[in-house]
């Protein structure tokens, strides 16, 4: 298994010049790899980001996410299901000139759209119908899909593991499969371990995020229990750790973060990595 830090610790808006000091950091730290928000990249930087990555010997994945206001693929308006395949069409071009193979994210529908009730059939079928053509482009640049179910303060649609199952298995593309979360599985899954194993040939991602969203151990969310379903189940991908802080003022609002969650912005990903190494060796 591979260890990745995810950008967003830092910065909603990674630059290739201004953080490549950063990078180095990251991996000095000893990660094998970085996750980039590729959705509102601009291309010259994704290319520029490779040639940085190359030099440092770090490997990389991609995250995307969708403002429902503006792309949403479960919309019944047909507009805004045209913007999400736009988007993540550019998502997946500028993963593919990052010399990234995998775009994670919670694809299924755009995110601040709520109905007051659970998804309807017809907005479960745009969803699939919408990731498919996306899918279908993504394979044609070797380029895989993880869908990441997260919990019902952010999604309605998917919310579970299961529930991811079913829709890839709808969705039919074998580029297209799950990303799996513990922080959103700590709040929607009865058992999280149990509910991966029975996942496992779909999770083609991991992110390892703390209940709080802070240091990685420092919480209930990431116990030993997880790391041995991997490992079980013959897991050998990404486990990227996804935190967030006060640092980033974008992401404030977004995900509630009402107070820093370590002494150190740091911390989540200095004492992350050695928490996940303990475990995975």
């Amino acid at each position: 298994m591979k260890v990745g830090m995810n950008m967003l610790l830092w910065t909603d808006k990674p630059n290739p010049s201004e953080h490549y000091d950063l990078l180095s950091k990251i991996k000095q730290w000893g990660f094998d790899g970085v996750e980039l928000a590729a959705d509102n990249m601009d291309p010259a930087d994704a290319k520029a980001f490779a040639v940085a990555l190359d030099e440092l010997g770090l490997g990389r994945t991609t995250i995307a996410a969708l403002d429902a206001t503006v792309a949403d693929p479960a919309s019944r308006d047909p507009a805004l299901r045209l913007a999400a395949v736009k988007t993540l069409k550019l998502a997946i071009d500028n993963t593919s000139s990052l010399g990234a193979d995998l775009l994670c994210g919670p694809l299924f529908q755009g995110l601040g759209r709520f109905t007051g009730k659970g998804p309807m059939a017809d907005e479960w079928g745009f969803a699939v119908e919408t990731l498919r053509e996306a899918g279908e482009y993504a394979a044609t640049l070797g380029v895989k899909i993880a869908l990441e179910p997260i919990n019902r303060f952010e999604m309605y649609l998917v919310n579970t593991l299961d529930a991811g199952v079913r829709f890839v298995k709808e969705v039919g593309l074998d580029n297209v499969g799950l990303l799996a979360d513990t922080h959103h599985g700590n709040i929607e899954e009865n058992h999280v371990a149990e509910a991966w194993r029975q996942a496992a040939e779909h999770i083609f991602h991991v992110h390892i995020s703390e209940n709080n969203r802070g240091v990685p151990g420092s919480g209930h969310a990431v116990g030993p229990e997880i790391f041995d379903a991997l490992k079980d189940n013959g897991y050998d991908g990404w486990l990227t750790i996804e935190a967030f802080s006060q640092a980033v003022p974008g992401l404030i609002s977004r995900l509630h973060l009402w107070r820093d969650y370590a002494a150190h912005t740091d911390d989540a990903a200095r004492l992350g990595v050695q928490y996940i190494r303990k475990h995975i060796s």
